[in-house]
């Protein structure tokens, strides 16, 4: 399979190497800033490892500084006597923070302050992304530590600066620390900002070390599958945005099959496509080429020695590989009623029949069930009724593309895309070279015939829910592109007339009727 190589300047996001970073440590006259002050506030502008520039200003408070706190600093009230207020010192502070990125140490001790300060002097609060070196820490580094205290951080991991509770002392040594922590989230694949924002959740994960395998992933659209280590694919994925989807699986899936599937995890492997349609379509193809044991609906159907299915072309129109085994398909389509709770499996013949003929025997049903109190059996009639309306749109859509011939679409976000009687046809670069790994057929590329029907629900069911993003640019038959024109009936008008039928003097309760 033909991969996605060197990823452009745009598919890293912010390159950590280009984001500015501004460090800064308050110190204050207490702990909460609706009843204590600033009494000194510091900063360090920092970009690709290298300090710019600092900041340091003594503040006036509007209290007296408790002798606990100048123990604890050094800084009296003698020494802030003539230091600015904090109205006269926060324009210059905002022009030195601009819009980069705030860093501290537990910084939202330091923006509860700043924030505070902010408001009551009439300006609005700080709206800077923020990075918190304690949260990195414990993520990063707590199994280094006895705890993650400034203080102990500076001393374990021997960084150039120590922390001594003044703000500029301290935001030297947080700028050391959060250098250290980058280096070392360098090794989860952390390479831009947006990832380095993500970086607690994402680390936090069981399978965090496998980070690393995300971090060649582009940020485009295109196809993924992951295989284990001898090399067998676990499961196959499309995405809008191969990158963040596919590190998803490290932040907030918190279900027993993704776990499974991560522990077995090896390798990423990924096609960039031109957009999602293509990216649906191969996706699909590659499923049904390696039934891959993660997708749920990716198993291949196969027929068992002496049994008799049907054939493809009459398989039940719902995407690939639903586990269940097809059925014999010889009752007419007048026996549309099965037992409440039994699903059947519809032909494509029966699918292209007048649909009364299918959903009148179940609206006589679900008011034969209701007139007998049955409401469960009764909703689950309307259910299957439900999806066979479902069935036969989709028919009728399937159909429809089939019959249109060659059909060029503009996909938004996309561009030109030819459709071949409902297939997407394998032109240009979205496919690849057509060969797959060590010369072997490309499984994108290559489609059994059982394949086609699958492939056109695939396509119809992309358009349908799509139609804000596709203009029609040619046709070949026009006549197939339009839908048939009668409608499907609901079951809220077929009922009405089944009451005269069964002597029910009552219709359903409405709620039978449709589903919510």
């Amino acid at each position: 399979m033909a991969l996605a190589v060197q990823r452009s300047f745009d598919d890293l996001g912010t390159p950590l190497s280009e984001v500015t970073f501004v460090v800064l440590d308050v110190e204050t006259t207490g702990g909460s800033p609706a009843t204590s002050s600033l009494t000194e506030v510091a900063a360090a502008r920092y970009r690709g490892g290298e300090m710019l520039g600092t900041f340091q200003t003594l503040v006036k408070p509007d209290e007296r500084i408790p002798p606990f706190i100048t123990a604890l600093t050094g800084i009296s009230d003698a020494m802030v006597t003539d230091a600015p207020t904090i109205g006269a010192m926060l324009p210059t502070f905002l022009e030195f923070v601009g819009g980069a990125v705030i860093v501290g140490h537990n910084v939202r001790f330091d923006l509860s302050f700043l924030n505070h300060a902010l408001v009551s002097t009439g300006r609005d609060r700080l709206q800077n992304a923020t990075v918190d070196t304690l949260a990195l820490a414990r993520r990063l580094v707590r199994d280094m530590v006895p705890n993650c205290k400034l203080g102990t951080l500076a001393a374990v991991l021997n960084l150039t600066h120590q922390p001594s509770h003044r703000a500029l002392t301290d935001v030297l040594a947080t700028g050391d620390l959060l250098h250290a922590l980058l280096e070392r989230a360098g090794s989860f694949g952390i390479l831009g900002l947006e990832e380095l924002l993500d970086l607690p959740r994402l680390v936090g994960h069981p399978q965090a070390a496998k980070l690393r395998l995300t971090t060649r992933l582009p940020h485009r659209p295109g196809v993924y599958w992951f295989t284990d280590a001898v090399g067998n694919v676990l499961y196959v994925g499309k995405a809008t945005d191969l990158h963040a989807r596919v590190r998803s699986y490290f932040t907030g899936d918190r279900r027993p099959k993704i776990g499974r599937l991560l522990r077995q995890l090896d390798a990423i492997h990924y096609r960039v496509c031109p957009g999602p349609l293509a990216a649906v379509v191969i996706e699909g193809r590659l499923i049904r080429a390696w039934a891959p044991p993660f997708n749920r609906m990716g198993k291949v159907r196969r027929k068992d020695p002496g049994t008799s299915v049907r054939p493809a072309t009459d398989a039940r129109l719902e995407p690939a590989g639903d586990d269940r085994t097809h059925q014999p398909h010889q009752q007419p389509a007048r026996r549309a009623v099965t037992r409440p709770g039994r699903r059947r499996t519809w032909t494509t013949d029966e699918l292209a029949a007048d649909p009364a003929e299918l959903l009148v025997p179940m609206a006589k049903e679900l008011v034969r069930l209701a007139q007998l109190h049955r409401y469960e059996d009764a909703a689950r009639v309307r259910d299957e009724a439900d999806r066979l309306r479902h069935l036969i749109g989709r028919q009728r859509r399937v159909a429809s593309l089939r019959d249109a011939g060659r059909v060029v679409l503009y996909v938004d976000g996309e561009g030109a895309v030819e459709l071949d009687s409902g297939l997407l046809t394998e032109s240009g670069t979205m496919f690849g070279s057509g060969r797959g790994e060590h010369g072997s057929a490309d499984p994108a590329l290559t489609m059994t015939k059982d394949g086609h029907d699958h492939e056109r629900v695939i396509v119809a069911q992309w358009l349908h829910a799509n139609p804000e993003r596709i203009r029609v640019l040619e046709v070949e038959s026009p006549d197939g592109m339009s839908m048939p024109a009668n409608r499907i009936p609901r079951m809220t008008e077929l009922c009405g007339p089944m009451k005269a039928c069964t002597g029910s003097t009552q219709p359903p309760p409405a709620s039978l009727l449709d589903p919510k």
